[in-house]
């Protein structure tokens, strides 16, 4: 199964087990489609992609894409049914139905996948992670790929910046440079001075960003805007509901995207296609009109 142990590991740097209630939290659990749904898949995103195809741009919901290319909801419930046999909370299973999020502690985590988890020290740092490749039962393999991760390692960047500019460079709390990407770069990036030259701002738009966290704080929002130059486009504001979800992204991600001017950020919608003061339930997204997969053989027919 996938998931195999993070390539940094070494036993020198093994400083053993974590507790045995020690939480993980939010693991992800990968499943795979049969052979043939694959192909029905491939062949629909380059239909989806090829002008004058019946499928061109017809895109689908996320109940759509699930019913014509998850798994078999049997198949589900068996997965479903195995994790929470061995301990695990199910927190939520993602609408294409390909991802299931789980929560547990270690022990169970070692039972069930027959791996322990442990703490390491890498170049200094702390880490946890699997010490050997996890394990499912031989019924499982047929619809599991494997689990996202089990350990709580960073990638790293491939290529270095020749011409780091200082001002809005920093260093994470890793140590790494961090090259922060500001409204102007965007600008500059997406070519939207034409835009704004014609005046066109985003004005009189809603945007709704949909985020598992609060802002650390709404005055971060002012902050932002003060320091990058957007105080000028006064008819702005910003408010902020809370609808239950678990959190998952850092509150950063939240503050950014709620900072940028509307020209520079997605607009959600409605299922009827109109832009939404409130978030919406994921299974609810609609960005385009939406068209059922031909099911595998059959020829698209229009609808």
């Amino acid at each position: 199964m996938c998931s195999r142990t993070s390539q940094p590991l070494r036993t020198a740097n093994d400083r053993g087990p974590v507790a045995i209630d020690f939480a993980m939290k939010h693991m992800l659990l990968q499943l795979k489609r049969s052979p043939e749904q694959e192909q029905a898949l491939q062949q629909f995103l380059n239909e989806l992609h090829a002008a004058g195809s019946l499928n061109f741009h017809h895109w689908l919901t996320a109940q759509e894409f699930e019913e014509g290319f998850g798994v078999a909801k049997s198949d589900l419930d068996g997965v479903t049914s195995w994790l929470e046999s061995q301990g695990f909370s199910v927190n939520v299973i993602y609408p294409s139905g390909m991802l299931i999020d789980f929560t547990g502690t270690a022990a169970q985590v070692r039972r069930a996948f027959q791996t322990e988890i442990h703490h390491f020290v890498v170049k200094g740092e702390k880490h946890v992670a699997n010490v050997s490749d996890p394990q499912i039962p031989a019924a499982l393999a047929p619809v599991v790929a494997g689990i996202v991760s089990l350990h709580d390692f960073r990638p790293q960047a491939m290529h270095k910046m020749h011409q780091p500019r200082p001002q809005f460079t920093f260093q994470d709390q890793f140590g790494f440079d961090t090259y922060a990407v500001v409204p102007a770069d965007l600008a500059k990036i997406y070519n939207l001075s034409p835009l704004f030259n014609a005046g066109i701002f985003g004005q009189g738009q809603t945007i709704v960003l949909i985020e598992d966290t609060d802002v650390f704080t709404a005055a971060d929002w002012s902050t932002f805007r003060s320091t990058f130059g957007l105080s000028v486009y006064t008819s702005a504001s910003f408010t902020q509901v809370h609808p239950p979800a678990p959190p998952r992204n850092p509150v950063t991600t939240a503050a950014l995207q709620a900072s940028f001017p509307p020209t520079m950020r997605k607009l959600f919608l409605t299922p009827n296609g109109r832009a939404h003061p409130h978030p919406v339930p994921p299974s609810k997204w609609q960005l385009a009109p939406t068209r059922r997969p031909p099911s595998a053989g059959s020829s698209p027919s229009k609808t």
